[in-house]
């Protein structure tokens, strides 16, 4: 009794198939994974016609149809990893992955920017960066001016350049209000460019009122003030004093630990109703304190004079 076994044949047909694509690949500059994809299904119409013509062959004959368990699994690893990469591509993740494959990280500085500021504008909201540093400046000159550095991740230094001149600090106004956000992470065209700026830095004039809200990491330099100024919500707070100021700051902590710096702090304990914790209130003073700057919800203060 004769054994016959299927698969062989379409197995050797396929890998002559797969070495043909990629020798055509290479001679004209073609994508491999792009011609696989167009033809894989031929595989299953192989092993099934493999399978039928067996059967078909010798029907009326003494012979024992096998199974090539080997070839078949070939045969179908080769179908499983071309559904795959079908789906890679349909579901619009093959060029975001080819990109990363490519992609370089490249460094740069952000554009320094800046910002005229008109008599109608009284007031600045800054919406902090969740993941980046914050520094702030006071300046005497009625101008905003900001800059940061830039992580961007690209196939090429041409991409990279392209992605550095889209804006990651944005400003609105509304009213005599202006608002200036950033944005931290960005992803672009869902292909695997990436942009991560990080440090930013903005000099805000000192006659304006300020609100500086959320974020992870706030410097706030001051050289002067001449309005009152506002931090809300930031979690690690470090203030730079400079020297003749006329200016009362006011923060609010959960526990004295949390005032830090060489500035000698005023602190007041209240209690809290309800639960007794603690509510720390540390002032500091210079000159007659014309300006105010409030500190609240900070898990940490920090303030260093320039001695």
């Amino acid at each position: 009794m004769k054994t016959k076994r299927v698969g062989r044949i379409s197995m050797a047909i396929v890998l002559i198939a797969l070495g043909i694509t990629i020798f055509i690949a290479q001679i004209y500059n073609l994508s491999a994974v792009k011609l696989s994809i167009k033809f894989w299904p031929i595989m299953l119409f192989l092993i099934g016609g493999e399978i039928l013509w067996y059967s078909y062959k010798y029907k009326d004959e003494d012979v024992i149809i096998k199974y090539d368990v080997f070839s078949i699994f070939i045969v179908l690893l080769i179908v499983v990893v071309n559904l795959g990469i079908y789906g890679l591509v349909e579901t619009g993740m093959m060029p975001r992955l080819t990109a990363m494959a490519s992609s370089q990280t490249f460094a740069y500085k952000l554009p320094y920017n800046e910002l005229e500021l008109n008599d109608e504008i009284k007031k600045i909201v800054v919406d902090s960066p969740n993941c980046s540093n914050l520094t702030v400046r006071s300046g005497e000159s009625n101008k905003i001016t900001s800059s940061g550095s830039i992580h961007i991740t690209a196939d090429s230094e041409e991409k990279a350049k392209e992605l550095l001149d889209n804006e990651y600090i944005i400003n609105h106004k509304s009213g005599d209000t202006l608002y200036i956000s950033f944005i931290d992470n960005s992803d672009y065209d869902n292909k695997g460019y990436s942009a991560h700026p990080y440090d930013f830095m903005l000099t805000l004039p000192e006659n304006k009122k300020v609100e500086i809200n959320g974020g992870d990491d706030l410097q706030l330099i001051v050289d002067d003030i001449k309005s009152d100024w506002v931090i809300d919500s930031m979690n690690r707070t470090k203030i730079r004093l400079g020297k003749d100021l006329d200016l009362k700051i006011n923060a609010h902590a959960d526990a004295k630990e949390m005032l830090n710096g060489n500035a000698k702090w005023n602190i007041t304990e209240e209690k809290k109703e309800g639960d007794g914790a603690s509510d720390i209130k540390g002032e500091l003073l210079y000159g007659n304190g014309s300006s105010n700057v409030y500190i609240i919800n900070s898990n940490e203060i920090t303030v260093d004079e320039l001695k």
